[in-house]
Protein backbone atom coordinates (compact mmCIF):
# COMPACT_ATOMS: atom_id res chain seq x y z
CA UNK A 1 0.00 0.00 0.00
CA UNK A 2 3.12 2.02 0.69
CA UNK A 3 4.43 1.92 -2.14
CA UNK A 4 1.01 2.45 -4.23
CA UNK A 5 0.81 5.47 -2.79
CA UNK A 6 4.73 6.80 -3.16
CA UNK A 7 4.41 5.61 -6.87
CA UNK A 8 1.08 7.72 -7.00
CA UNK A 9 3.01 10.28 -5.96
CA UNK A 10 5.58 10.38 -8.73
CA UNK A 11 3.84 8.48 -11.79
CA UNK A 12 1.91 11.12 -13.77
CA UNK A 13 -0.25 8.85 -15.86
CA UNK A 14 -1.17 6.50 -12.47
CA UNK A 15 -2.56 9.86 -11.36
CA UNK A 16 -5.01 10.62 -14.23
CA UNK A 17 -6.14 7.07 -14.25
CA UNK A 18 -6.81 7.52 -10.73
CA UNK A 19 -8.63 10.94 -11.11
CA UNK A 20 -10.71 9.39 -14.31
CA UNK A 21 -12.44 6.90 -12.20
CA UNK A 22 -12.93 9.57 -9.03
CA UNK A 23 -14.48 11.46 -11.99
CA UNK A 24 -16.54 8.29 -13.54
CA UNK A 25 -17.31 7.50 -10.31
CA UNK A 26 -18.88 10.90 -9.34
CA UNK A 27 -21.32 11.46 -12.24
CA UNK A 28 -22.90 8.12 -12.08
CA UNK A 29 -23.43 9.37 -8.44
CA UNK A 30 -25.26 12.00 -9.68
CA UNK A 31 -26.91 10.10 -12.53
CA UNK A 32 -28.08 7.26 -10.31
CA UNK A 33 -28.60 9.40 -6.96
CA UNK A 34 -32.44 10.01 -7.31
CA UNK A 35 -32.85 5.90 -7.32
CA UNK A 36 -31.25 5.52 -4.02
CA UNK A 37 -32.13 8.70 -2.62
CA UNK A 38 -35.35 9.40 -4.10
CA UNK A 39 -36.98 12.13 -2.22
CA UNK A 40 -40.03 11.48 -0.44
CA UNK A 41 -42.99 12.88 -2.36
CA UNK A 42 -45.37 15.54 -0.11
CA UNK A 43 -48.70 14.60 0.10
CA UNK A 44 -50.93 17.08 -1.11
CA UNK A 45 -52.68 19.52 1.47
CA UNK A 46 -56.05 20.80 0.27
CA UNK A 47 -57.25 22.81 3.20
CA UNK A 48 -60.54 21.82 2.20
CA UNK A 49 -64.19 21.45 3.26
CA UNK A 50 -66.26 18.84 0.86
CA UNK A 51 -69.82 18.99 0.76
CA UNK A 52 -71.48 15.56 0.28
CA UNK A 53 -75.42 14.26 0.14
CA UNK A 54 -75.81 10.81 0.29
CA UNK A 55 -77.80 8.37 0.56
CA UNK A 56 -76.18 6.51 3.76
CA UNK A 57 -76.52 7.30 7.61
CA UNK A 58 -72.85 9.22 8.05
CA UNK A 59 -72.30 6.76 10.98
CA UNK A 60 -72.33 4.26 8.21
CA UNK A 61 -70.44 5.75 5.60
CA UNK A 62 -67.89 7.79 7.54
CA UNK A 63 -65.19 5.49 8.47
CA UNK A 64 -64.53 5.37 4.91
CA UNK A 65 -63.88 8.86 4.18
CA UNK A 66 -62.06 9.50 6.83
CA UNK A 67 -58.64 8.30 5.43
CA UNK A 68 -58.98 11.08 3.11
CA UNK A 69 -59.01 13.43 6.11
CA UNK A 70 -55.14 12.98 5.93
CA UNK A 71 -54.94 15.06 2.48
CA UNK A 72 -56.46 18.26 4.96
CA UNK A 73 -60.03 17.76 3.92
CA UNK A 74 -63.13 17.99 6.17
CA UNK A 75 -65.99 16.61 5.30
CA UNK A 76 -69.86 17.54 5.64
CA UNK A 77 -71.91 14.66 5.09
CA UNK A 78 -75.86 15.13 4.40
CA UNK A 79 -78.06 12.38 4.14
CA UNK A 80 -80.67 12.49 1.62
CA UNK A 81 -82.79 9.84 -0.27
CA UNK A 82 -82.08 9.62 -4.12
CA UNK A 83 -85.64 11.12 -4.78
CA UNK A 84 -84.32 13.56 -1.95
CA UNK A 85 -81.36 14.67 -4.01
CA UNK A 86 -82.99 14.57 -7.27
CA UNK A 87 -85.95 16.80 -5.87
CA UNK A 88 -83.65 19.57 -3.82
CA UNK A 89 -80.71 19.78 -6.20
CA UNK A 90 -81.80 22.74 -8.34
CA UNK A 91 -83.38 24.37 -5.76
CA UNK A 92 -80.12 24.31 -3.90
CA UNK A 93 -78.20 25.96 -6.90
CA UNK A 94 -80.38 28.53 -7.30
CA UNK A 95 -79.98 29.36 -3.77
CA UNK A 96 -76.23 29.04 -4.38
CA UNK A 97 -75.77 26.60 -0.99
CA UNK A 98 -75.17 23.65 -2.86
CA UNK A 99 -73.00 20.77 -1.99
CA UNK A 100 -69.65 19.51 -4.05
CA UNK A 101 -70.57 16.10 -4.46
CA UNK A 102 -74.14 14.63 -4.72
CA UNK A 103 -74.41 10.84 -5.09
CA UNK A 104 -77.02 10.41 -8.46
CA UNK A 105 -78.55 7.85 -10.98
CA UNK A 106 -78.59 7.62 -14.56
CA UNK A 107 -81.90 9.02 -14.61
CA UNK A 108 -80.51 12.58 -13.30
CA UNK A 109 -77.54 12.50 -14.87
CA UNK A 110 -78.66 12.06 -18.38
CA UNK A 111 -81.32 15.07 -18.29
CA UNK A 112 -79.41 17.17 -15.97
CA UNK A 113 -75.82 16.92 -17.78
CA UNK A 114 -74.93 20.81 -17.49
CA UNK A 115 -75.22 21.01 -13.94
CA UNK A 116 -71.94 17.96 -13.33
CA UNK A 117 -68.25 18.90 -13.96
CA UNK A 118 -67.66 15.06 -13.52
CA UNK A 119 -69.18 11.86 -12.74
CA UNK A 120 -68.02 8.69 -11.74
CA UNK A 121 -70.20 5.28 -12.02
CA UNK A 122 -69.63 3.70 -8.38
CA UNK A 123 -72.60 1.05 -8.20
CA UNK A 124 -75.10 -0.66 -10.34
CA UNK A 125 -78.29 -3.06 -10.37
CA UNK A 126 -80.83 -4.70 -12.40
CA UNK A 127 -83.75 -6.98 -12.34
CA UNK A 128 -83.13 -10.47 -11.08
CA UNK A 129 -84.90 -13.50 -10.04
CA UNK A 130 -85.46 -14.02 -6.45
CA UNK A 131 -85.96 -17.98 -5.66
CA UNK A 132 -87.09 -19.48 -2.69
CA UNK A 133 -84.66 -22.42 -2.94
CA UNK A 134 -86.45 -24.65 -0.51
CA UNK A 135 -89.73 -25.09 -2.56
CA UNK A 136 -87.69 -25.38 -5.79
CA UNK A 137 -85.70 -28.26 -4.20
CA UNK A 138 -88.73 -29.70 -2.88
CA UNK A 139 -90.79 -29.79 -6.10
CA UNK A 140 -87.67 -31.12 -8.38
CA UNK A 141 -87.60 -27.68 -9.97
CA UNK A 142 -85.03 -25.90 -11.89
CA UNK A 143 -85.04 -22.01 -12.58
CA UNK A 144 -86.71 -20.84 -15.93
CA UNK A 145 -84.46 -18.92 -18.40
CA UNK A 146 -86.92 -18.20 -20.81
CA UNK A 147 -91.03 -16.97 -21.33
CA UNK A 148 -91.43 -20.63 -22.10
CA UNK A 149 -89.59 -21.86 -19.48
CA UNK A 150 -91.45 -19.52 -17.33
CA UNK A 151 -94.89 -20.72 -18.40
CA UNK A 152 -93.74 -24.51 -17.67
CA UNK A 153 -92.29 -23.83 -13.97
CA UNK A 154 -95.52 -21.78 -13.51
CA UNK A 155 -97.37 -25.08 -14.66
CA UNK A 156 -95.46 -27.41 -12.19
CA UNK A 157 -96.31 -25.07 -9.63
CA UNK A 158 -100.26 -24.86 -10.02
CA UNK A 159 -100.22 -29.01 -10.64
CA UNK A 160 -99.23 -29.13 -6.94
CA UNK A 161 -101.14 -26.23 -5.22
CA UNK A 162 -103.83 -24.41 -6.83
CA UNK A 163 -103.78 -21.75 -4.16
CA UNK A 164 -100.18 -21.08 -4.20
CA UNK A 165 -98.46 -17.98 -6.38
CA UNK A 166 -95.97 -19.60 -8.49
CA UNK A 167 -95.02 -15.45 -9.01
CA UNK A 168 -96.39 -11.92 -8.54
CA UNK A 169 -96.88 -10.68 -11.81
CA UNK A 170 -99.82 -8.25 -13.59
CA UNK A 171 -101.29 -6.53 -11.29
CA UNK A 172 -100.96 -2.51 -9.92
CA UNK A 173 -99.36 -3.73 -7.04
CA UNK A 174 -96.11 -5.31 -8.56
CA UNK A 175 -93.60 -3.66 -6.41
CA UNK A 176 -91.25 -3.04 -9.69
CA UNK A 177 -94.16 -3.14 -11.97
CA UNK A 178 -92.68 -0.04 -14.13
CA UNK A 179 -89.19 -1.07 -14.67
CA UNK A 180 -90.75 -4.44 -15.47
CA UNK A 181 -92.97 -3.69 -18.08
CA UNK A 182 -90.28 -1.62 -19.89
CA UNK A 183 -87.90 -4.51 -19.60
CA UNK A 184 -91.10 -6.84 -21.63
CA UNK A 185 -91.23 -3.48 -24.00
CA UNK A 186 -87.79 -4.30 -25.23
CA UNK A 187 -89.06 -7.82 -25.99
CA UNK A 188 -91.64 -6.86 -28.52
CA UNK A 189 -89.13 -5.65 -31.00
CA UNK A 190 -85.51 -4.67 -31.51
CA UNK A 191 -86.19 -1.34 -32.89
CA UNK A 192 -88.24 -0.46 -29.40
CA UNK A 193 -85.78 2.48 -29.10
CA UNK A 194 -87.75 4.24 -31.72
CA UNK A 195 -89.97 7.12 -31.10
CA UNK A 196 -92.72 5.79 -33.72
CA UNK A 197 -93.20 2.43 -32.27
CA UNK A 198 -93.40 3.27 -28.74
CA UNK A 199 -97.32 2.58 -28.66
CA UNK A 200 -97.27 -0.57 -30.32
CA UNK A 201 -94.33 -1.63 -28.15
CA UNK A 202 -95.69 -0.59 -24.86
CA UNK A 203 -99.39 -2.15 -25.53
CA UNK A 204 -97.54 -5.83 -26.52
CA UNK A 205 -95.52 -4.92 -23.01
CA UNK A 206 -98.87 -4.59 -21.29
CA UNK A 207 -100.34 -7.56 -23.29
CA UNK A 208 -97.62 -10.08 -21.47
CA UNK A 209 -97.77 -8.36 -18.15
CA UNK A 210 -101.22 -8.52 -17.75
CA UNK A 211 -101.46 -11.90 -18.91
CA UNK A 212 -99.97 -13.32 -15.63
CA UNK A 213 -103.38 -11.87 -13.92
CA UNK A 214 -105.50 -13.35 -16.70
CA UNK A 215 -107.47 -16.44 -14.98
CA UNK A 216 -107.54 -17.59 -18.64
CA UNK A 217 -104.28 -17.43 -19.85
CA UNK A 218 -102.24 -20.27 -19.38
CA UNK A 219 -99.62 -18.28 -17.57
CA UNK A 220 -102.24 -17.39 -15.16
CA UNK A 221 -99.86 -17.02 -11.44
CA UNK A 222 -101.21 -14.18 -9.49
CA UNK A 223 -104.75 -12.95 -8.80
CA UNK A 224 -105.78 -8.93 -8.82
CA UNK A 225 -106.27 -9.03 -5.34
CA UNK A 226 -103.32 -10.89 -4.18
CA UNK A 227 -101.46 -8.02 -2.36
CA UNK A 228 -97.59 -6.70 -2.42
CA UNK A 229 -95.69 -9.38 -4.74
CA UNK A 230 -92.66 -8.26 -2.45
CA UNK A 231 -94.37 -9.43 1.00
CA UNK A 232 -95.56 -12.49 -0.79
CA UNK A 233 -92.89 -13.82 -1.36
CA UNK A 234 -90.81 -13.13 1.87
CA UNK A 235 -93.32 -14.46 3.81
CA UNK A 236 -93.05 -17.92 1.52
CA UNK A 237 -96.41 -17.41 -0.37
CA UNK A 238 -94.72 -17.27 -4.02
CA UNK A 239 -91.94 -19.19 -5.17
CA UNK A 240 -90.58 -16.67 -7.47
CA UNK A 241 -90.35 -12.64 -7.35
CA UNK A 242 -88.73 -10.20 -9.64
CA UNK A 243 -86.87 -7.83 -8.44
CA UNK A 244 -83.68 -5.55 -7.89
CA UNK A 245 -80.82 -6.49 -5.90
CA UNK A 246 -81.36 -3.88 -3.43
CA UNK A 247 -84.78 -5.55 -2.17
CA UNK A 248 -82.59 -8.06 -0.81
CA UNK A 249 -82.32 -6.11 2.15
CA UNK A 250 -86.00 -6.35 2.81
CA UNK A 251 -87.01 -9.33 1.71
CA UNK A 252 -84.54 -10.96 4.45
CA UNK A 253 -85.67 -7.94 7.29
CA UNK A 254 -88.95 -9.65 6.89
CA UNK A 255 -87.91 -12.93 6.61
CA UNK A 256 -84.03 -13.69 7.71
CA UNK A 257 -84.17 -17.15 7.28
CA UNK A 258 -85.58 -17.72 4.06
CA UNK A 259 -83.44 -19.88 1.91
CA UNK A 260 -82.50 -17.29 -1.34
CA UNK A 261 -81.32 -18.42 -4.49
CA UNK A 262 -80.91 -15.59 -7.72
CA UNK A 263 -81.15 -16.01 -11.42
CA UNK A 264 -81.53 -14.10 -14.36
CA UNK A 265 -84.64 -12.43 -15.13
CA UNK A 266 -86.67 -15.33 -16.94
CA UNK A 267 -88.84 -12.74 -19.28
CA UNK A 268 -86.79 -13.12 -22.18
CA UNK A 269 -86.60 -15.61 -25.40
CA UNK A 270 -83.16 -18.12 -26.66
CA UNK A 271 -81.84 -16.53 -28.31
CA UNK A 272 -82.08 -13.64 -25.49
CA UNK A 273 -83.11 -10.58 -27.14
CA UNK A 274 -85.05 -8.51 -24.32
CA UNK A 275 -83.00 -5.90 -22.56
CA UNK A 276 -82.83 -5.89 -18.87
CA UNK A 277 -83.30 -2.49 -16.82
CA UNK A 278 -80.75 -1.42 -15.11
CA UNK A 279 -79.62 1.37 -12.71
CA UNK A 280 -76.13 3.16 -12.29
CA UNK A 281 -75.45 5.59 -9.59
CA UNK A 282 -72.24 7.89 -9.87
CA UNK A 283 -70.67 10.19 -7.19
CA UNK A 284 -70.96 13.59 -9.53
CA UNK A 285 -69.25 17.08 -8.80
CA UNK A 286 -70.79 19.73 -8.90
CA UNK A 287 -70.18 22.39 -12.24
CA UNK A 288 -70.25 25.28 -9.87
CA UNK A 289 -68.24 23.86 -7.15
CA UNK A 290 -64.91 25.48 -6.73
CA UNK A 291 -63.55 22.82 -4.46
CA UNK A 292 -59.63 21.45 -5.92
CA UNK A 293 -59.97 18.04 -3.59
CA UNK A 294 -63.45 17.24 -4.56
CA UNK A 295 -62.18 15.61 -8.08
CA UNK A 296 -59.52 13.71 -6.53
CA UNK A 297 -61.48 12.50 -3.46
CA UNK A 298 -63.80 10.91 -6.43
CA UNK A 299 -60.54 9.06 -8.00
CA UNK A 300 -59.45 7.84 -4.55
CA UNK A 301 -62.55 6.25 -3.80
CA UNK A 302 -63.03 4.57 -6.38
CA UNK A 303 -59.63 2.90 -6.53
CA UNK A 304 -59.17 2.39 -2.80
CA UNK A 305 -62.54 2.35 -0.97
CA UNK A 306 -65.48 1.62 -3.52
CA UNK A 307 -64.85 -2.15 -3.00
CA UNK A 308 -64.77 -2.50 0.72
CA UNK A 309 -67.83 -0.84 0.87
CA UNK A 310 -69.92 -2.44 -1.55
CA UNK A 311 -68.34 -5.89 0.66
CA UNK A 312 -69.72 -4.27 3.94
CA UNK A 313 -72.91 -2.64 3.05
CA UNK A 314 -73.61 -5.34 0.25
CA UNK A 315 -73.97 -3.06 -2.68
CA UNK A 316 -72.86 -4.33 -6.25
CA UNK A 317 -69.95 -2.36 -7.11
CA UNK A 318 -69.52 -0.71 -10.88
CA UNK A 319 -65.73 -2.96 -11.55
CA UNK A 320 -65.85 -6.44 -11.52
CA UNK A 321 -63.55 -7.69 -8.85
CA UNK A 322 -62.90 -11.56 -8.98
CA UNK A 323 -64.21 -12.72 -5.37
CA UNK A 324 -67.55 -10.85 -5.83
CA UNK A 325 -70.43 -13.25 -4.69
CA UNK A 326 -72.38 -15.26 -7.59
CA UNK A 327 -75.37 -13.12 -6.76
CA UNK A 328 -73.51 -9.83 -7.44
CA UNK A 329 -72.08 -11.42 -10.65
CA UNK A 330 -75.35 -12.27 -11.94
CA UNK A 331 -76.25 -8.13 -11.35
CA UNK A 332 -72.63 -7.33 -12.85
CA UNK A 333 -73.58 -9.82 -15.63
CA UNK A 334 -77.12 -8.75 -16.39
CA UNK A 335 -75.87 -5.21 -16.67
CA UNK A 336 -72.97 -6.09 -18.92
CA UNK A 337 -74.33 -8.23 -21.39
CA UNK A 338 -78.21 -6.97 -21.65
CA UNK A 339 -78.40 -3.91 -19.41
CA UNK A 340 -80.88 -0.44 -20.52
CA UNK A 341 -81.33 2.62 -18.45
CA UNK A 342 -84.17 3.53 -21.02
CA UNK A 343 -82.81 7.44 -20.61
CA UNK A 344 -84.31 7.75 -24.06
CA UNK A 345 -87.31 8.17 -22.65
CA UNK A 346 -88.86 10.46 -20.85
CA UNK A 347 -89.41 7.95 -17.62
CA UNK A 348 -90.97 10.49 -15.62
CA UNK A 349 -94.10 11.21 -17.52
CA UNK A 350 -94.03 7.87 -18.28
CA UNK A 351 -93.88 6.39 -14.79
CA UNK A 352 -96.21 9.06 -13.78
CA UNK A 353 -98.89 7.57 -15.77
CA UNK A 354 -98.17 4.35 -15.27
CA UNK A 355 -100.57 3.44 -13.05
CA UNK A 356 -103.67 5.12 -14.82
CA UNK A 357 -102.39 3.01 -17.88
CA UNK A 358 -102.94 -0.43 -15.76
CA UNK A 359 -106.22 1.07 -14.17
CA UNK A 360 -107.67 1.21 -17.95
CA UNK A 361 -105.88 -1.86 -19.17
CA UNK A 362 -109.29 -3.10 -20.72
CA UNK A 363 -111.29 0.11 -21.74
CA UNK A 364 -108.75 0.68 -24.94
CA UNK A 365 -110.73 3.79 -25.98
CA UNK A 366 -109.16 5.61 -22.53
CA UNK A 367 -105.78 3.21 -22.86
CA UNK A 368 -105.19 5.17 -25.97
CA UNK A 369 -105.69 8.29 -24.88
CA UNK A 370 -103.29 8.33 -21.98
CA UNK A 371 -100.82 6.70 -24.58
CA UNK A 372 -101.17 9.27 -26.87
CA UNK A 373 -100.73 11.77 -24.25
CA UNK A 374 -97.61 9.97 -22.61
CA UNK A 375 -96.10 9.42 -27.02
CA UNK A 376 -96.20 13.42 -27.29
CA UNK A 377 -93.94 13.81 -24.29
CA UNK A 378 -91.14 11.66 -25.88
Amino acid sequence: MNDFLERLKTDRLLQIIIAGLLIMVLILFYLFRPIFFSKKTKDPCYNEKIKLWLPFNEDEIYSYLAPFTNYCVQFEITTKSLEEIKKDLIYALAKEDFPDIVFVDNEILSKEKDLFSTSTPILIDALIAFYNQDILNFLNLSQPRTLDDLENFIKEIKNYRQDFYPLGLGTKEIRNRKEIILSLMSLAAEDYQKKERFKENFLSALDIYFSFSDPQSEVFSYSDNAGDDLLNFANEKSVLYFGFYEDKKEILEINPRINLSYGLLPLNTFPPKAKIYTKVFYLAQINKSRSKASQDFIRWFFGLQLKKVSQELDLVPFSFYNDLPPEKKLVFDSVKNFGETFDFLNKEKLFDNLDRVLEVYKNKQELRKILDQIYYSL
